[in-house]
Order: structure tokens, then C-alpha cells, then sequence
């Protein structure tokens, strides 16, 4: 699943309240406040500001330092998210000289821009190339700080709705907003009351609809409502309240209807009710081959029912490879960009290493896609962008897909993200936010493949598009009605998969997993947890489920050929962190690369490997004990001292550590039917 990877969307929301003054000057700006954050009433958060005079290019300004820290989790897995803002005033004029954006958890989204004659010179990289964006005279510049516009037609004058152009300084567009009179009203916050002017705003690049209260006075921002999020004055004590929110609610849809052969759905349709952000939606954008959309879309909320499906493309009548593709309309998914650096060196080898001998960009795409699925396991929070993904060997769907971008812009293939929903085993039927990755082939147009489900050359009916850079907050999901493959699923179990049906107990838990054969395929039925249909057992006798491969399971024989035990086998990845402790003289020359920290970022948690009393050792904080590794199996892994969990340290292409894999290993009975 896609989760809390939409960071310019977040910005903009964070930022829309860094600063308070409109009708006033900057200078008399408070030195110091405070604001509350909230999701879905829970004070995950805070942003707080200071104001101060510095000299800069022998003038004097005034620089505003914002930073705002928010306590998230999505399936498990903290994803804290850092922001930091600067703006610079000169204070004669209240015009900004520049801002700059920072958002931060496992990468970097950066975003600064420099005003200069009516113009403003933007980039969204650390020492990038800065692009002139001409600003004329009607465009307004809220840069977050002032809003006299507000002030002068809402505030003061009589104006019910008026619409303006304003620079977006996190996208470095002319966007348009729209600003709707709601009424007035009074709020009690930090022991004060404020008499404010309670305006909309729709902001018709980033599709949000946001609820503002301006303090009527100076038309201080006091109060903003966006996408479940509640952001307001405040004092210093909510530093010591925050807690993490989970966003499962906000990024997950119940539909009560359990299909675990995902893979394999050709025919959905669908009645929903959606509000998206990150840019402008309209019906007839949701319409497209293999997506039928009836219904309506207000701001961004859409109404209606969704029909698609499956779409089968072999690539015949795909270009050689590799191609030239020159319409001006395909640069902008060539050329790389914030998160897809398809220009990093170790990338470009790395696509045209995977790629080598392909009879053609489709052959290519599926090696790229299918190296990324097999390669990338699945974490929260992920890689982000593409260099870190493919660096850390971790991520979550955004991840995936924006390394999958790279690799073909890489090669020379137009790629782009496909953001929306997809169905999935979670919490007993649900549909939940996604990303997947769409490739241009040529008069063929755009073809989609999700290399996180596994789906290497293709994508389930599962999949509702909405479109290359928005959000999924669902209303209502409710499937109306679905098709597996043809339609003709048989209910009958293959005789050579007749002996895995039955229940398994674990032991050790008290649980019980269920191996049954539902939707055309053996589907393993895990307690408390989704329903995963499995692949044919592969070479080995091992079966892999069809979504994931960090999961696989084998079953083992009584003396007389019956199945006794089913191995459950997880694996769990582990980046290393490089600066580790000093290694001691007599710590092995074999042994020392392996010794350091490793980060397991699902659990916020960090394992140290040491070398003691001539054994290489684990500290698993979770545990909260020493694990033993005493010697290699066949297979080359380490066995922990139990004999259960296999490890195995994989190096990247210089030879160094850099991460490990922890195989765990369960044994569960199967239980003998009576």
C-alpha cells in the first residue's frame, strides 16, 4: 500500500499556516508561537516559529524559521514526519527574497525559491539549477506569511467569493485559488478569544478544500481545517501531549467482501465516494481504456460508480529497444525529478544491466518491474525516492513505482506514477491507498504494471486510478460486483494440492492458520490477518504468496508421505548504519564487515551484531535479549543459537555490508482429522 508519501501535498497542507500577519507589517510579527496539529482528533503534532532580524548581502531582513513535527503509523510502521521552513522578508517592503521548504522521514522533499523583479527563480533540489518563472503584476505571492488580499476583500471589504492567481512556492507554479466567504465566528484559543472571518479556500492545482479562520483584527491565521487535519493556535504544553495517530482509517476502506486471489481479478465494479487532493480531478479524467466512470466530481469529491477492468497487453507492437520517443508531451516522464532521479549514475547502470539483450522496451519494462518486485521488499515507512529504495532494498508502493519511473527513464522509456486504490485481502476486503507505475509504449499509449503486488506485466481490476499525483480519503467503497479470470472459477481442489487443506495450529500463540483452496488458487487463511492466495509450489517445494514475497511456506512429510508441519518462513530486512562503533582487534577479518548496527525501520527499532567470546552476536531490542549465532548452515545463512531463525548479510556491489535479512522461521502441526 501507498501511505503517508504524498510530501508536497503534506507541505502544502503544513505550510498554509506558517506565519499569521496580513494587515499588518511583518516586523510586528509575534517572536515566538506555537500550533496544534490534529488527525482525526488525535494531537499528533506541533509547528513553532521564531522571528528575528539577520544582515544578508549588506541589507537587513527578516528571517522566519519554522519547524513542525508530526507523529504518524501506517500498517504498523512509524513514519514521523520532519518539516522545516524558512522564509526571508525584507521588512521595508513585507515582499519575501525567498523560502525554502524542507520535509523529512526516510528521504528528502526540498523546495526553495528566490523572488527578484517580478520574477521567481525555483528548483526542487539542494544546489539545483534555479528556473525564472515570470509573475505578472495580477499574480498574488501568499508565501504563507501575508494575506493583505484576504484582509482587503474579506476582511475589510464585502466580498462573498473571488478567485486569484498565486504562486505556489512548494510546485513553482501560477495556481489558481478560489476563496468563498463561510461567515464569522468567535474561537477561545491559548485563554484568548478571537473574533474571526471563516473563509474556503479551493485550491484548484493541489484539488484541496481548506477551511481558514483569520483573526479579524490583522487577520492572524488562528485556526485551518484540510483533509481531517485540524491545525490551531496553541501554547508550549502540547509538546508533552502529542501522540502517534494511526492513518488507517484515512487511507483504508472497508468493503466487507474477502477475494485473496487479487491477481486475478478481470471485472470490478464499484460504488464510491472519494475526496482526493494533489491535483485537480474531474469526471471525465477518470475515464480511460479500462476504467469506466459514472457519476460526479465537486472539489475533488467524487461520487459515483467505477467499472474496470483487467487489461492484457504482450507487447506486440512494441518499438525496439531501446527507442527514441521525442513528442514534447512525453519529456516531462524522460527527465528526471524530486524522487526519481533517474539521472543518478548507479541507477543508469544499474536499468541498462537489468535491460541488457531486451527484444524490446515491453521485454525491458518487465525485466525492470520484475527485478524492482523481487528485489525491493515491502516496508513503512519506505525507501521514498528512487537512489534510497534502491539503496536501502526497502519500500513501500510509492517506493516501488518510483524506482520502477527511474529505471525507465533511465533506459529511455517514458514512465509515471498511477496513484489511486486497490483492492486488497486487508482487514477482511478493503481497498487502500496506492501507487503503481505506467509506461508509454508508443501507439499503444499508456500501459500499467505494479511491481509491489507482483503483478510484473500487468494490473488487477482491483486497481481504481485517480491520477499521477493525488491522495485517496475514502468516503464509502462498496463492491457491486466482481469477476475472477474468465468467470469460470472451479470449485473443485487439484488432486496434487489436496493434501495441503487442513488446519494448522501454532502452538506457541494458541492460533490456528487454515490452508484452503478458494478463487482458483490453494489460499492460506492466517488468523487475525488477510487471506493470501499462494503460487504453485516453485522448484523447491516452496509456495510464494501471489502479492508478496516476504512471506513463503513448505510443508513437511510424516514417516508414511502425509504432510505433518507447514513452515511458515518470514523475512524481515534491515539496513546498516555505518557509522558503528569502533571494532575491536580481535573481532575476526571475516567477521568484522558484519559488525554494526542495523536500522528495521517497521519497528523503529535498532539491532546491533557484535563479535564476543568467539561468537557473532545479536541485541534484538524487541526481545530484549542476546541472540547467539554459533555457525553457517548449507545454505550459508547463519543459525541463531535456537536453531529457528536463519540470517543472512547481503553486500551492495562495492562489497560492503549493508544490509541484513532476518529469516524467521515457524513450525506449525497440522492437525489430524478425526
Amino acid at each position: 500500500m501507498r501511505t503517508i508519501d504524498k510530501f508536497l501535498i503534506v507541505l502544502a497542507v503544513f505550510t498554509i499556516f506558517v506565519a499569521s500577519a496580513a494587515g499588518q507589517s511583518v516586523k510586528d510579527l509575534p517572536e515566538y508561537e506555537i500550533f496544534a496539529v490534529e488527525i482525526n482528533g488525535v494531537l499528533c503534532g506541533y509547528a513553532e516559529s521564531e522571528i528575528a532580524t539577520i544582515q544578508k548581502d549588506g541589507r537587513e531582513l527578516l528571517v522566519l524559521k519554522r519547524n513542525i513535527l508530526a507523529k504518524l503509523s501506517v500498517l504498523g510502521g512509524g513514519v514521523d514526519m520532519k518539516v522545516q521552513n524558512e522564509f526571508l522578508i525584507d521588512p521595508e517592503t513585507d515582499e519575501p527574497v525567498s523560502t525554502e521548504h524542507v520535509v523529512a522521514t526516510s528521504a528528502e522533499v526540498y523546495a526553495f525559491t528566490k523572488f527578484e523583479s517580478g520574477k521567481a527563480y525555483f528548483t526542487n533540489s539542494r544546489n539545483g539549477e534555479l528556473r525564472k518563472i515570470e509573475l505578472e503584476d495580477e499574480v498574488v505571492v501568499e508565501n504563507s506569511i501575508s494575506y493583505p488580499h484576504l484582509m482587503r476583500d474579506f476582511i475589510e471589504g464585502a466580498e462573498n467569493e473571488k478567485t486569484y492567481w498565486v504562486f505556489d512556492d512548494i510546485k513553482g507554479v501560477v495556481a489558481s485559488k478560489t476563496y468563498k466567504r463561510i461567515g464569522t465566528e468567535t474561537l477561545e484559543l491559548i485563554g484568548k478569544e478571537f473574533n474571526t472571518t471563516v473563509l474556503e479556500e479551493v485550491n484548484h492545482e493541489l484539488g484541496t478544500v481548506t477551511k481558514l479562520w483569520l483573526e479579524n483584527e490583522h487577520s492572524f491565521l488562528v485556526k485551518l481545517e484540510v483533509a481531517g487535519r485540524n491545525i490551531y493556535l496553541a501554547d508550549e504544553s502540547v509538546k508533552k501531549k502529542i501522540q502517534t495517530v494511526d492513518m488507517e482509517s484515512m487511507l483504508f476502506a472497508k468493503v466487507d467482501k474477502m477475494i485473496s486471489n487479487v491477481p486475478d481479478i478481470s471485472y470490478m465494479k464499484v460504488e464510491a465516494k472519494i475526496v482526493s487532493g494533489g491535483e485537480w480531478i474531474t469526471a471525465e479524467s477518470l475515464n480511460f481504456t479500462g476504467q469506466k466512470f459514472v457519476g460526479t466530481v465537486t472539489n475533488n469529491l467524487i461520487e459515483g460508480i467505477f467499472e474496470i477492468e483487467k487489461q492484457h497487453y504482450y507487447g506486440k507492437n512494441a518499438s525496439d529497444f531501446p527507442s527514441e520517443f521525442n513528442e514534447e508531451e512525453l519529456k516531462k516522464y524522460l527527465d528526471p525529478e524530486s524522487l526519481i532521479e533517474s539521472d543518478h549514475p548507479v541507477l543508469v547502470v544499474k536499468a541498462k544491466q537489468i535491460t541488457e539483450g531486451s527484444e524490446n522496451t515491453w521485454d525491458a519494462v518487465v525485466k525492470l518491474s520484475t527485478w524492482v518486485g523481487e528485489n525491493i521488499h515491502g516496508a513503512v515507512p519506505g525507501g521514498t525516492s528512487a537512489i534510497n529504495t534502491y539503496n536501502t532494498r526497502e519500500g513501500e508502493c510509492g517506493s516501488h513505482s518510483r524506482l520502477l519511473a527511474a529505471f525507465c527513464r533511465a533506459v529511455g522509456i517514458p514512465a509515471r506514477l498511477s496513484i489511486g486504490c486497490m483492492y486488497t485481502p486487508y482487514l477482511g476486503g478493503s481497498f487502500g491507498q496506492h501507487a503503481w507505475t505506467e509506461v508509454y509504449m508508443g501507439d499503444d499509449g499508456w500501459v500499467a504494471v505494479d511491481a509491489t503486488a507482483q503483478e510484473f506485466n500487468f494490473v488487477d481490476a482491483g486497481h481504481i486510478r485517480l491520477g499521477e499525483s493525488t491522495s485517496f480519503n475514502p468516503k464509502e467503497m462498496k463492491i457491486l460486483e466482481y469477476k475472477l479470470g474468465s468467470g469460470d472459477v472451479t470449485l473443485e481442489v487439484p488432486e496434487e494440492l489436496q493434501k495441503y487443506i487442513g488446519k494448522y495450529i501454532f502452538e506457541e500463540r494458541n492460533a490456528t492458520f487454515e490452508i484452503l483452496y478458494q478463487d482458483g488458487s490453494l489460499t492460506v487463511n492466517i488468523p487475525d490477518g488477510p487471506m493470501l492466495a499462494l503460487d504453485l509450489p516453485d522448484e523447491n517445494g516452496v509456495f510464494y504468496p501471489k502479492m508478496t514475497r516476504q512471506l513463503n511456506f513448505s510443508f513437511e512429510n510424516d514417516l508414511y508421505g502425509n504432510i505433518a508441519k507447514m513452515k511458515l518462513q518470514q523475512v524481515s530486512t534491515l539496513g546498516k548504519k555505518f557509522e558503528q562503533d569502533s571494532i575491536s582487534s580481535e573481532v575476526p577479518e571475516e567477521i568484522r564487515p558484519l559488525v554494526g548496527n542495523y536500522w528495521f525501520a517497521q519497528a523503529q527499532a535498532d539491532f546491533k551484531v557484535f563479535y564476543e567470546n568467539g561468537l557473532l552476536k545479536i541485541k534484538d531490542p524487541l526481545a530484549q535479549k542476546v541472540i547467539s549465532l554459533p555457525e553457517k548452515n548449507a545454505a550459508g545463512l547463519w543459525m541463531d543459537e535456537f536453531g529457528k531463525n536463519e540470517i543472512e548479510f547481503l553486500r551492495n556491489e562495492k562489497g560492503e555490508v549493508v544490509r541484513m535479512l532476518i529469516y524467521s522461521n515457524v513450525y506449525l502441526k497440522k492437525q489430524v482429522e478425526l
